[in-house]
């Protein structure tokens, strides 16, 4: 039976428990949020780009190199999905979020990975031509939108005696990341532009960007030190400004003519990635589930008529996320789709 969570004294309340169940249902919906975004920008993208790192340069120089990475991240998130069930199954519902937000990132980076691998392999095809990389990666700026997006949806949507102060930094740094990010792609994107207006624009979009991040920061930190229900109003205020005027610069950065031109990739090619990026697929889809899976326990008391059906479903992910990676192993060892592995659980995905 679930008790309270690590870090509870002997004795304590259940509502530190149930506080903790709460934090893990907004856990879930977050690392959700983000591991669907990254896929449906990566896997489900109809054109063939390289994915760039933080440095702007690519994931890794040869399919190779992607490969074994890949590979090896397969283990750690096999690891980590067992320590979450293992978590779970003693009411450290604390840890279960900490370990869920690193399965996230894991997958993103994995997506990325696989997107990358899967764009090597098939530029490596005969007849095909590499991308022609634009002023704007984007991949990257539309993630930092969803960043500040999600990060002001949660300012308005968490009742006040829940924005802790851990949260309210979190949220302030998740912000201050994206914005930083946006600022360096758009002016670099400016300076390189040979287009007069296009310069112009790029300079005033990160103003009234940067303008409307200000503004909401400060209301950020206003209701951290003075907490009302009209301090986090105005954070809603100042955070529907941020979206618009982050949207806009961001509507504005990934028009065509920014973006450069995608790879034109041969029928063999296009095998190649659809068998990676389907195994890679598989993968964000199972673990998807099993973020699921934990928020329906969250969100429920253990004595619940449904329980049993909610951990049957939490193991039943945790099988698919194995078959996944199973599955995205051979594709990219055999560069084709593993058409003769046997088929993921039925149970396992439903």
């Amino acid at each position: 039976m679930a008790s309270g969570g690590c870090g509870d004294a002997p004795g304590s309340p259940p509502t530190g428990s149930w506080q903790q169940k709460k934090r893990l249902s907004s856990v879930c919906d977050a690392c959700k949020a983000q591991m669907q975004l990254v896929a449906d920008l990566l896997l489900l993208a109809s054109e063939a780009r390289p994915v760039l790192g933080g440095d702007g340069t690519a994931l890794a120089d040869t399919f190779e190199q992607c490969r074994d990475t890949v590979i090896a991240r397969t283990k750690e998130l096999s690891i980590l999905t067992h320590d979450i069930q293992s978590q779970l199954n003693m009411g450290r519902f604390g840890e279960v979020g900490g370990r869920l937000q690193e399965m996230a990132d894991l997958v993103v980076s994995l997506t990325e990975l696989s997107a990358h691998a899967a764009y090597l392999a098939a530029v490596e095809t005969p007849g095909s031509q590499p991308c022609q990389p634009g002023l704007v990666d984007r991949y990257k700026v539309t993630r930092c939108r969803h960043e500040v997006e999600q990060s002001c949806g949660l300012l308005r949507a968490t009742p006040l005696p829940d924005l802790t102060p851990p949260l309210l930094l979190e949220l302030s740094q998740n912000i201050s990341s994206s914005l930083r990010n946006l600022t360096d792609i758009s002016s670099l994107a400016s300076e390189r532009s040979r287009d007069r207006f296009a310069r112009e624009q790029f300079k005033l979009g990160v103003r009234s960007m940067s303008a409307s991040g200000t503004a909401l920061l400060a209301c950020v930190r206003e209701v951290k030190s003075q907490p009302s229900e009209l301090t986090r109003g105005r954070c809603v205020l100042f955070g529907a400004a941020l979206v618009q005027a982050v949207g806009a610069l961001v509507g504005f950065a990934t028009e065509p003519q920014f973006l450069g031109r995608a790879a034109s990739v041969s029928a063999e090619g296009k095998g190649v990635q659809t068998a990676v990026m389907g195994g890679a697929m598989s993968v964000v889809s199972a673990c998807v589930l099993l973020t699921q899976g934990l928020r329906d326990v969250a969100q429920h008391p253990e004595g619940s008529a449904r329980m049993a059906d909610y951990r049957e479903r939490l193991r039943s992910s945790a099988c698919a996320v194995s078959d996944g990676c199973t599955l995205l192993t051979q594709a990219l060892r055999e560069r084709s789709s593993p058409r003769t592995l046997p088929p993921v659980n039925s149970h396992s995905v439903n």
